[in-house]
């Protein structure tokens, strides 16, 4: 038994939940599911959920993950936060993929430029794909109400609407992410170099959205800031980015080290039926 429980993901401990403390406003309830990436910006289908640690892990291969027949869930939302902070903003996180992957298939054809750039509505765009990095965790979350938290705080304060909470505390960083798994990771400690960041992560194709601490400075060198005054986004297709899309999980050389939980970090491999 002991042998086969290892062959088992973690992620099967942290998933199943009715009611509990909502990760986002706080308030205790009946719990919903929230799709991660939402509904609309990607094609849904059968997925498997596995720890990012365990994907790391070369032993990985041997363990089966949490399958879902319809899209990656959280369920450590209320359906308020679910309905009315993030649903309604999920609409510009799908219109923004659309043109995103419109314009990245003309471009394989036609090749003219290497930079796509498409409009955006920042502040609902960034508010709810930081609603869904915060959703992205375990029920364990759920189970106690919320401590206060200066890094978290302003993520949730600006989800449930102040448009100036992460003025003087957050940054956001975007690029090109050219592969179909899905990551969330709603916490990484990184070191570089002696230099040293909180990050927050979502990125499934074709873009990566990083929230890190305002002013560290620890972010892939292709990255650009997404500023909530912003009218645009541009990706960045050539190649040179492609070692660091993955980031913060890519190869540790040097003075790099990072630091996670491991229920806090997650990536869904899409299986086409």
């Amino acid at each position: 038994m002991g042998n086969f429980s290892n062959s088992i993901s973690e992620r099967f401990r942290h998933a199943r939940i009715k009611e509990g403390y909502c990760v986002i406003c706080g308030n205790f309830g009946k719990l919903s599911q929230d799709h991660v990436p939402p509904k609309g910006s990607i094609t849904i289908t059968k997925v498997e959920q596995r720890h990012v640690n365990e994907m790391m892990d070369v032993k990985s291969a041997k363990v089966k993950g949490l399958m879902s027949p319809n899209g990656s869930k959280f369920k450590t939302i209320c359906g308020k936060c679910n309905n009315e902070h993030l649903g309604k903003n999920d609409i510009e996180i799908a219109r923004v993929n659309k043109l995103l992957t419109q314009k990245i298939r003309d471009h394989i054809t036609h090749p003219l430029n290497n930079h796509i750039t498409v409009s955006i509505s920042p502040v609902k765009y960034a508010r709810a794909m930081i609603g869904h990095i915060l959703s992205a965790t375990s029920v364990t979350e759920c189970k106690q109400p919320i401590k206060e938290s200066p890094y978290f705080d302003a993520l949730r304060s600006f989800v449930l609407g102040d448009d100036c909470a992460l003025d003087n505390t957050h940054g956001i960083y975007y690029w090109f992410y050219p592969f179909s798994m899905h990551i969330s990771s709603k916490m990484v400690g990184f070191n570089n170099e002696g230099h040293f960041a909180c990050l927050s992560l979502l990125s499934f194709y074709p873009i990566a959205f990083m929230v890190t601490e305002k002013s560290k400075g620890i972010f892939p060198e292709h990255a650009r800031e997404l500023r909530l005054t912003d009218r645009s986004l541009t990706l960045d297709l050539t190649k040179h980015g492609f070692e660091y899309a993955e980031f913060p999980f890519i190869e540790l050389q040097g003075n790099r080290f990072m630091a996670l939980t491991d229920y806090q970090s997650i990536v869904s491999y899409p299986i086409k039926k």
